[in-house]
């Protein structure tokens, strides 16, 4: 049975920052650092996963953002090819601060409590309107981890 779209926009996957060689060389030192500690320690497998994961870390954090269609409709809300039900959702939260404007959605999921979408092209206040016909408007603030990796750059 298909939905027709309430409302629907494309924007970023996520944040995107230029690096430059030095934020590189930062990483590799500090990857080379903490691989060198463990090895030390005797931790091979450690080392080998600390190297691998930021090799992987550094090719994502390279990468610029795709644009990504979202969707909200009556059954609930599209990212990319993604639904997430209404019945897989708490609440959610749209920030008055910060640009640009997103939503953060609390998930009843245990490893993805939080899921944030970027609002481009579309208005903040009309993507509110539509969501609180289906669940509560909750304050919520972003995981600090996030925060954090956005700040490093990632």
């Amino acid at each position: 049975m298909a939905t027709e779209a309430l409302i629907a926009w494309s924007a970023p996957e996520h944040l995107y920052t230029e690096k430059s060689p030095d934020w590189y060389w930062a990483v590799g030192i500090v990857t080379l650092a903490l691989a060198v500690v463990s090895f030390i320690f005797g931790d091979i497998i450690t080392s080998i996963f600390i190297l691998v994961a930021a090799v992987a870390l550094v090719l994502h954090a390279a990468r610029p953002p795709r644009n990504i269609y979202h969707e909200i409709n009556d059954r609930g809300i599209i990212i990319h090819d993604r639904l997430y039900s209404f019945l897989e959702l708490d609440s959610f939260w749209i920030p008055h601060q910060g640009l640009p404007p997103k939503i953060i959605l609390k998930s009843r999921r245990l490893f993805m409590p939080y899921i944030v979408i970027f609002i481009d092209e579309v208005d903040p206040e009309d993507v509110r309107a539509v969501l609180l016909r289906y669940i509560a408007e909750t304050e919520h603030h972003e995981p600090l981890l996030k925060h954090l990796l956005e700040r490093l750059g990632f």
